[in-house]
């Protein structure tokens, strides 16, 4: 199971199969009207390209052994090192957390409220959030910075954690493990959201699965404790984010078990309906790149290099009958370069995570990489996810200051070495 995890073509297949499945069914049963005649062309046209791009580079692999990703200097990663560098990203981690503090204390002085008011009524909370983080979005604030590079390093924490969960030896790991919960599931519930945790429990599931695949030193059975945690952290995050916003009330179901079993499905399967609604409304007129590069295009516009993008942060809501507003990836590379960015996209995508792949076996800046890509992968059903520049510093702190060498038990691989041993145990 965990070398399924590992293989991002088998988790792009299984995302897409279950996505247009869901909707399908949505369809079928008279949810989501019937598919414009682009809509699954173009979803088959994503999955063809990514597994050709995929499978390019591996089959290019395979005629040049040896040949992969330029290496950079590395240090051991040893436990000791671990622990030294998880602290780092729990501070991190605590001052993301008072930094969004900070943030509801200054829309509760905005909009002359207490912040008492907005912490006990979630549902105006969230309204203001939207508009003090819509309305900011191009002021780039050393307030949206500082949150911003706290949480890209608190974000590669989770990733370390995940090694750390699996190699170390001690109750140490469990305690870090309670402390990066706690904190994630503090800044979910103050922002309301349950994305950037979903993204973090799955940097460091996928780590754990990652670091389990290269190893295979212990029996399924002994791992599976581990990662419960972590998945009842974000099932638990899901259910009260419900409660508080009343979310599962929104969707006309009898009871709120119900509701909430609903707002799961709708979670999966309203994007792909709502990119069918957008492709029945759009005209044409590419934006060459600011939807899929929105970070970078505000900075471009902070630098008076580029017009003010004309983005929406959040999505257009739309009611396809219930509300949406996230449009899978497809739609950014669609609005911005038309069928040949439905094609490219995913190809320089699939490419892209065979070529870092056998260097993420035993290399943390690579591995970091290739979680992000891996995500990116399992919410590309969704959306948002390049939306941020968290991700972007998290990739650049990764290569800048976590490069370390991944070991095997208490024996040291040189990456070198690694790469080939990690080639080897891929193509089984």
């Amino acid at each position: 199971m965990t070398r399924l995890i590992a293989n991002p073509l088998f988790l792009f297949l299984a995302v897409w199969t279950g996505a247009t499945s869901l909707y399908l069914t949505g369809v079928y049963t008279g949810t989501f009207p019937a598919p414009e005649p682009r809509t699954l062309p173009l979803v088959l046209l994503s999955v063809a390209t990514f597994s050709l791009g995929y499978l390019t580079w591996t089959l290019l692999q395979g005629l040049r052994p040896g040949a992969g990703v330029p290496l950079l200097p590395t240090q051991p990663l040893t436990r000791e090192r671990i622990a030294r560098v998880l602290r780092l990203c729990l501070l991190m981690g605590v001052i993301a957390l008072l930094l969004v503090l900070y943030r509801i204390a200054l829309i509760a002085s905005r909009y002359n409220t207490s912040i008492l008011d907005l912490l006990t009524q979630p549902e105006m909370l969230r309204l203001r959030l939207v508009l003090f983080i819509g309305r900011d979005v191009y002021q780039t604030s050393h307030m949206v910075i500082l949150i911003s590079l706290t949480s890209g390093l608190f974000s590669i924490g989770f990733v370390l954690l995940g090694v750390f969960l699996y190699v170390g030896t001690t109750a140490a790991k469990y305690f870090y493990l309670g402390a990066f919960l706690a904190l994630s599931l503090a800044i979910g519930l103050l922002n309301l959201s349950r994305y950037e945790v979903t993204v973090n429990i799955l940097y460091l599931i996928l780590a754990y699965c990652l670091t389990y695949a290269a190893d295979r030193h212990r029996r399924l059975w002994r791992i599976l404790p581990d990662l419960l945690l972590p998945l009842a952290a974000v099932l638990g995050l899901y259910i009260a984010i419900d409660v508080l916003l009343r979310k599962g009330l929104t969707y006309g179901r009898t009871g709120q078990v119900q509701g909430f079993l609903f707002s799961l499905y709708w979670y999966a399967a309203s994007p792909l309906a709502a990119f069918n609604d957008w492709l029945s409304t759009f005209r044409g007129g590419y934006d060459l790149g600011q939807n899929t590069f929105f970070p970078l295009f505000k900075w471009f516009y902070r630098l008076h290099l580029v017009a003010e993008p004309d983005v929406s942060v959040y999505g257009e809501i739309i009611r396809i009958p219930y509300a949406a507003n996230v449009y899978t990836y497809l739609r950014n590379f669609y609005e911005d370069f038309g069928i040949l960015g439905v094609a490219l996209g995913p190809y320089l995508l699939g490419w892209l995570t065979a070529a870092v792949r056998p260097r993420a076996g035993r290399c943390f800046h690579y591995l970091n990489l290739y979680v992000v890509l891996l995500v990116f992968i399992l919410l590309s059903f969704y959306n948002y996810f390049l939306f941020s520049n968290q991700i972007y510093l998290q990739i650049l702190f990764g290569f800048l200051f976590f490069r370390y060498e991944l070991t095997s038990g208490h024996e040291r691989i040189p990456c070198e070495q690694a790469a080939d041993e990690s080639a080897v145990l891929y193509s089984r």
